[in-house]
């Protein structure tokens, strides 16, 4: 392989400074397709661990009572059911005293 790329770059029928351009742009292409393909599969990953922590949150408020979430057959989150609850208490007494008096007395 060495003397090959060695034959190639004393050939005078193709300038040196143009195949190593060449090179160099085949190399950086590849490089730059492997850091491309990384990148989107981290960027699945995290989008999938964000789904998670969504679901898990959704699930976390459900649970404390006071909404439903109505979901899809895929199990997706397509509305909520907001449950309200009231309870009321009252007390009440009085006290009175009962006087008679004649509405024709003066004072």
């Amino acid at each position: 392989m060495r003397t090959f790329l060695a034959k190639i770059l004393r050939s005078t029928s193709i300038p040196r400074d143009v195949l190593l351009t060449a090179v160099g742009s085949v190399l950086g292409l590849a490089i730059s397709h492997l850091y491309y393909v990384k990148s989107v599969s981290d960027m699945r990953a995290d989008a999938e661990e964000q789904k998670r922590i969504g679901e898990l949150i959704l699930h976390g408020i459900e649970n404390i009572g006071s909404i439903n979430y109505v979901r899809d057959a895929s199990g997706n989150v397509i509305g909520v059911k907001i449950r309200l609850h009231g309870s009321g208490q009252a007390q009440a007494s009085g006290a009175a005293t009962l006087t008679v008096a004649s509405p024709y007395e003066t004072k």
